[in-house]
């Protein structure tokens, strides 16, 4: 009987580096298209004074659901499962930060 070839990017590792990659970029994408002149140090504990930087981090997380519905349509069961974990950890570290 013959094995499907597997894809190279169904895997686990690529479905967790997408997953944490993608919502850095769409943070980076919203300092650059709005608060650039102002230093990203400065940007950042800004956000983190308003106590709005959980709640931004949170909503660029929304970007991994294109990435996982992406996977799913290519048929990449195992880098959709990575993309899963990525926003379960970023859940987790956002739910360890409002406790704390």
């Amino acid at each position: 009987m013959r094995r499907k070839r597997q894809n190279k990017f169904d895997s686990l590792g690529v479905g967790l580096l997408a997953g944490m990659v993608v919502p850095l970029v769409i943070f980076m994408a919203i300092y650059f298209i709005g608060e650039n002149s102002v230093a990203f140090s400065v940007y950042l504990k800004s956000l983190w004074k308003l106590n709005a930087l959980l709640k931004v981090g949170s909503l660029c997380v929304l970007g991994n659901l294109a990435v996982f519905w992406i996977f799913l349509s290519k048929k990449y069961e195992k880098a959709a499962r990575g993309v899963l974990g990525a926003t379960l950890l970023y859940a987790m570290v956002v739910l360890i930060s409002k406790a704390l």
